[in-house]
């Protein structure tokens, strides 16, 4: 990223990215836009940690051989069985100290605006009892759109990661632990990568506001979800 002269700033809780504090497990989960989101999350986060990605990416030139030989979760959202061994493998991670990385919308947003949250990811921290870390991630989407193979333009500047104050799961469900991730993305993503709302005309007449959610149902036991999509 230095060499490509698109190193990110960064701002938030920055002495959980050092591996010398030694702060233990967590999820980590970001907004996604772009592929350049994965090198910006690998520049910034120092503790050895492991993503959760999709099996199609094992054919990517580079980004697979280095998902594969890091021996990062990868899951078939096609494959039931597929979607439990993830289930299993990430608790085991978080359990033995490791932090996990994931993207709760599944995919990266094609226009840069934050889309809904597949179900699931979330109950991987409730099951192994450790807090999520959600961290806000600007501009990569201006940087190298997402349908793009290469940047554009530098990211010198533009590029910027926030890093939160970490998500206690005491007395909240999957729903619940959801929504506050979302807003929390939010409060330090640029209005432009907002979704955009929608007015929906009720019977009387009168408008209601809907935007991007999740509309997983909440799970307070941390079993494996149904269908693990959120990677």
């Amino acid at each position: 990223m230095t060499i490509a002269d698109s190193y990110p700033t960064i701002s938030g809780d920055v002495e959980r990215l050092n591996k010398e504090n030694d702060l233990g497990a967590c999820l980590f989960v970001a907004n996604h836009a772009s592929w350049l989101d994965i090198p910006v999350l690998c520049t910034v986060l120092d503790p050895v940690f492991k993503f959760i990605a999709k099996g199609e990416l094992k054919s990517i030139p580079c980004i697979g051989q280095q998902l594969v030989g890091g021996k990062h979760i990868m899951i078939d959202r096609e494959d039931r069985r597929s979607q439990l061994r993830t289930f299993k493998e990430g608790v085991a991670y978080l359990t033995n100290g490791v932090p996990l990385m994931a993207f709760p919308e599944g995919k990266r947003s094609s226009d840069g605006r934050l889309a809904e949250f597949k179900g699931g990811i979330f109950s991987m921290a409730v099951k192994a009892k450790v807090p999520i870390v959600p961290i806000s991630i600007s501009n990569t989407h201006a940087i190298m759109p997402s349908n793009a193979l290469f940047p554009f333009q530098k990211g010198k500047g533009k590029l910027h990661v926030h890093v939160h104050e970490p998500i206690y799961l005491e007395g909240k469900n999957e729903k619940e632990l959801a929504e506050l991730v979302k807003n929390k993305l939010l409060s330090r993503m640029p209005l432009e990568q907002h979704p955009l709302v929608v007015e929906e005309e009720g019977g009387d007449g009168s408008g209601s506001v809907s935007g991007s959610g999740s509309d997983s149902k909440g799970s307070e036991q941390g079993e494996a979800p149904k269908e693990l999509q959120s990677v």
